[in-house]
């Protein structure tokens, strides 16, 4: 074989030949990057509870005999029209209608906890978001002080929660955070039928 296709095994560099160590840079350990630390704003916590009490889960007060003589004899007069008129299935309805009345005056509610928090209010099992609210107002109620909200649902419209023993002018201020004070309470047609026409035939004795 002719010389020049001959090469010296001391000039052949193969294309892959490992790297000399003095190319290799050396691994500062000193730089190493530390591990993350949390970010402040994890340690937020987005719920914060305003207040919570414990009231009835309904406005209640306890009727005295003459509440429930006057129901009596107005389911009895009542029936005896629609019997004339042969709406049985209307006297069905006016008796179901007195047995419920009869039960929500008769047997005392259970009470319950209330809390009201930056992401809504909580009514025993159920919570509404500030989102579902639209406006407040209080109003007394045999004697007792009412939180009444309006609720951008279609059920229930109107939320009534007894105060019990809690402060008005601190759930006044939280709430105005978040929804609209109504300094004059609103009245339905029906409240106020239903107030007037309580004032001219009361359903209890006035004067014990």
């Amino acid at each position: 074989m002719p010389k020049f296709f001959e090469k010296s095994p001391t000039e052949f560099t193969p294309p892959y030949a490992p790297y000399e160590h003095k190319n290799i840079p050396n691994l500062d350990t000193t730089h190493e990057l530390e591990p993350p630390h949390p970010h402040p704003d994890l340690d937020y916590d987005p719920l914060k509870i305003f207040l919570n009490w414990t009231a009835p889960s309904r406005i209640y007060r306890k009727k005295d005999r003459s509440y429930y003589t006057t129901i009596g004899i107005i389911v009895v007069l009542l029936s005896l029209i629609l019997l004339i008129a042969q709406e049985y299935l209307l006297i069905a309805v006016v008796i179901a209608l007195t047995f419920v009345v009869y039960v929500l005056n008769f047997v005392a509610p259970e009470d319950i906890d209330y809390k009201i928090s930056s992401q809504g209010i909580t009514i025993g099992d159920h919570f509404y978001v500030w989102a579902e609210l639209d406006s407040f107002w209080f109003t007394n109620k045999e004697g007792q002080a009412v939180l009444h909200i309006y609720t951008n649902l279609r059920f229930p419209n109107v939320l009534m929660i007894p105060l019990g023993n809690a402060p008005e002018d601190q759930i006044r201020r939280v709430l105005s955070r978040y929804i609209v004070f109504l300094e004059v309470p609103p009245k339905s047609t029906m409240d106020k039928w239903a107030e007037s026409l309580q004032k001219h035939f009361p359903l209890e004795n006035p004067h014990k």
